[in-house]
């Protein structure tokens, strides 16, 4: 995909690759609150991104 752009495939895998490994930085104190914050963010792209009719293979939009 270019630059700009990931296919959503590309955005999934990296998206959950970000929460984890910063999720296992973040305090223990703040760490589930942190995990259900980004949680929420992916869920609404990945709707967003459906709901749009785009495959897996073609660019997700913010």
């Amino acid at each position: 995909m270019s630059a700009d752009h990931w296919t959503y495939s590309e955005w999934e895998e990296n998206t959950v690759e970000k929460i984890v490994t910063t999720g296992l930085s973040v305090p223990d104190v703040h760490r589930a609150d942190y995990l259900r914050v980004q949680i929420k963010l992916a869920i609404q792209q990945a709707l967003l991104h459906g709901r749009s009719g785009r495959s897996n293979d073609e660019p997700v939009v913010s």
